[in-house]
């Protein structure tokens, strides 16, 4: 049962994933790919990567596509709708894409995932208290480097008013 849980989630994946590239809607392209985040990291949860599991929601679906929903949302694209992506490269680039599919597929084939006797157990504790204990120093030091990361973005991206004096005018 769990086999066929995991292959219709891998079928579910790969179907949003077609359904992304494949969407003429820019919004709701956005959403496919949201179904797709969530599904992988439902496959890292099968896999027993539940650390990879929860950072995949947090991060992509919870964070990288609230981004891109907004940046779909607050940009100019008129009615949603965007041209047709075809163009006279669309014959060879199928080609292409149908050999690589080809040669993964017969990867597959030939490959012994049998051999492979891996137990699936949750690393969040371990990694939880690895990251607190043993590596808290590097940890903060990486938070201090995006603090700096951060505020030197801001600096930067600031506007100059045109009397020369730096901020935005009230």
């Amino acid at each position: 049962m769990e086999a066929f849980a995991f292959y219709l989630m891998a079928a579910l994946a790969t179907a949003a994933a077609v359904l992304v590239v494949t969407e003429r809607q820019v919004f709701n392209a956005a959403l496919y790919l949201a179904a797709v985040l969530a599904l992988v990291a439902g496959l890292f949860g099968f896999l027993g990567a539940d650390f990879l599991a929860a950072a995949q929601v947090l991060l992509y679906v919870g964070g990288i596509l609230v981004l891109i929903v907004f940046a779909v949302m607050l940009s100019s694209v008129r009615d949603g709708r965007v041209r047709s992506q075809i163009n006279a490269q669309w014959l060879p680039a199928l080609a292409v894409s149908l050999a690589v599919a080809v040669a993964v597929v017969e990867a597959v084939r030939r490959s012994s995932f049998a051999a492979a006797d891996v137990q699936a157990a949750p690393t969040t504790g371990a990694l939880g208290m690895l990251l607190f204990n043993e590596m808290a120093l590097p940890f903060e030091a990486v938070s201090l480097a995006l603090l700096a990361a951060l505020v030197g973005a801001v600096f930067f991206s600031r506007k100059e008013r045109p009397d020369g004096a730096a901020g935005d005018a009230k």
